[in-house]
């Protein structure tokens, strides 16, 4: 289990069961099926979501093309940062990759709460951290490595997920044409 998630549930066991009790309602799991959205352009994000089963993106849409910002694997959070914090309409996708469970950690219950336990605001700022260095990782994955190197990356990570995701969403995720996706595998796959 990664780490940060560790301590943020760490620290969800132990609070106070009148928080707890106050939280209740504010934190429950989903079920999406495949293709479906968990947000659209348009919408604020009033949610975390985190990944308990099954894969998700991120994505927006420049000049007709879809771009994959981020995908999310098991105890990644997915999250429109800039709509959830600053309550402005979202201008990208969250896209259920397969079938999906996920749990929704509601932004105005989270939110009436955090304002009166301090363990809950602790809680929140442990989930904007986490988010937060996952995205500085990814930045520096594609400022210190090349291409193949990422794709070996993400194989790491969730080798039979990322086997079932189509070309076209791992080559956009990377940041590289569907031709030196292809290339890449060749060569891995004669090694």
């Amino acid at each position: 289990m990664n780490p940060y998630i560790k301590r943020i549930k760490d620290l969800s066991n132990r609070l106070d069961p009148q928080i707890l009790a106050e939280l209740e309602g504010g934190f429950f799991d989903k079920k999406f099926s495949k293709e479906s959205y968990l947000l659209r352009p348009g919408q604020i994000c009033t949610s975390h979501l985190l990944v308990k089963e099954g894969v998700a993106r991120k994505f927006y849409k420049h000049n007709e093309k879809e771009i994959t910002t981020e995908v999310y694997f098991h105890d990644d959070v997915a999250v429109s940062l800039d709509s959830y914090i600053m309550r402005k309409p979202a201008d990208v996708y969250i896209e259920a990759l397969t079938e999906l469970e996920v749990t929704i950690i509601d932004y105005s219950k989270f939110h009436k709460v955090k304002s009166t336990y301090s363990e809950v605001m602790m809680l929140d700022k442990m989930f904007i951290e986490y988010y937060a260095v996952w995205f500085e990782h990814r930045l520096k994955e594609f400022q210190t490595l090349d291409a193949s190197q990422r794709y070996l990356k993400l194989l790491e990570k969730e080798p039979k997920v990322v086997q079932l995701l189509p070309v076209t969403i791992i080559a956009s995720y990377l940041n590289v044409s569907l031709e030196t996706l292809s290339r890449i595998r060749s060569k891995i796959a004669s090694r």
